[in-house]
C-alpha cells in the first residue's frame, strides 16, 4: 500500500504548458488540502491540473489526483491521540 504524505506542503499548478513555460500556481496547502481544493473544481478543470509536493520530489497528475480523491473518501477517521494513548496504556 502506498502512503501519501497528506500533511506535507504542496502546490496545485495548471497543466504543464507545451511551450516549456512555467506552469501557473492555482492553489497551495497540504497535500490533503490541495486534493480538497481540486475536488471542488469542475471535472474538466480537474483534468487540467497537477499537484506538486513542495519539499518532496513527487507530483500527482489528474489520474493520481482521482486516485487520491477515492482514497480519502473511502478512508475512515483514524484514532485520536487520546485513543492511541489508551491503547498503549492497555498494552503495558
Amino acid at each position: 500500500m502506498t502512503t501519501y504524505p497528506l500533511s506535507e506542503p504542496a502546490t496545485i499548478y495548471a497543466a504543464e504548458p507545451s511551450d516549456g513555460a512555467t506552469s501557473e500556481a492555482v492553489g497551495q496547502g497540504t497535500l490533503e488540502e490541495c486534493v480538497d481544493i481540486v475536488a471542488a473544481f469542475s471535472a474538466d478543470r480537474q483534468k487540467s491540473v497537477f499537484i506538486q509536493m513542495d519539499d518532496i520530489d513527487l507530483k500527482f497528475g489528474p489520474r493520481e489526483i482521482s486516485d487520491l480523491l477515492r482514497f480519502l473518501r473511502a478512508e475512515t477517521t483514524g484514532l485520536s491521540n487520546t485513543e492511541i494513548a489508551e491503547v498503549k496504556s492497555a498494552n503495558l
